[in-house]
């Protein structure tokens, strides 16, 4: 497969938007957890200042980093993830690298309309990617899941809210109607 090639997949084997919405609230809830925790033990610990309100935030975001990304790469997955039974790769079907997770993860403090923005963007995308996604060149695929072809890397203008964006995308390649019956032969080989 050439750089310029990546691999797509059943549209089935795309997380669905529920199953996205159901993965990013139970992560969400995990990693509130496990700050909850540390905010707990920090604060009766040590006295309320300024030092230890920056302490928290510290912790909270390497809490989030490596539950986010490190956690999310890895074969065990997030909480979230294994529940919903799903695995995150790249345009080229391999598993997501640190950078394409960290971008992906750029989105996260723009809050609840971002979120719900990039939810339901993916209701109408044919590859159910989020804008994180796009952003990123991710698909979240069901965790056994495998690419049902390849096609070219191209790019994609998009304007989202007065935002003028461009995405790389697979180039899903058509087939014409006999060659999407079943048993028919394909005489243009």
């Amino acid at each position: 497969m050439k750089i310029t090639d990546g691999v797509y997949f059943l549209h089935e084997d795309y997380a669905s938007f529920w199953l996205r919405v159901l993965i990013d609230v139970i992560d969400a809830l995990a990693v509130g957890a496990a700050w909850s925790v540390v905010v707990i033990v920090l604060f009766t610990t040590f006295p309320f200042n300024r030092m230890t309100l920056n302490l928290t935030l510290a912790i909270l975001a390497v809490v989030a980093f490596y539950y986010l990304i490190v956690l999310k790469r890895s074969k065990i997955g997030t909480v979230g993830y294994r529940i919903g039974g799903v695995r995150i790769v790249g345009l080229d079907g391999q598993t997501a690298s640190l950078s394409a997770l960290t971008s992906r993860m750029l989105l996260v403090p723009l809050g609840p309309l971002i979120w719900f923005l990039d939810l339901a963007w993916l209701s109408g995308d044919k590859h159910r990617q989020t804008l994180r996604d796009k952003l990123a060149r991710t698909y979240v695929v069901k965790a056994n899941a495998v690419p049902v072809g390849t096609g070219k890397i191209i790019v994609r203008y998009y304007e989202i809210l007065f935002f003028n964006l461009l995405f790389q995308e697979i180039e899903v390649p058509t087939t014409t109607t006999a060659d999407a019956l079943p048993g028919s032969a394909n005489f243009n080989e």
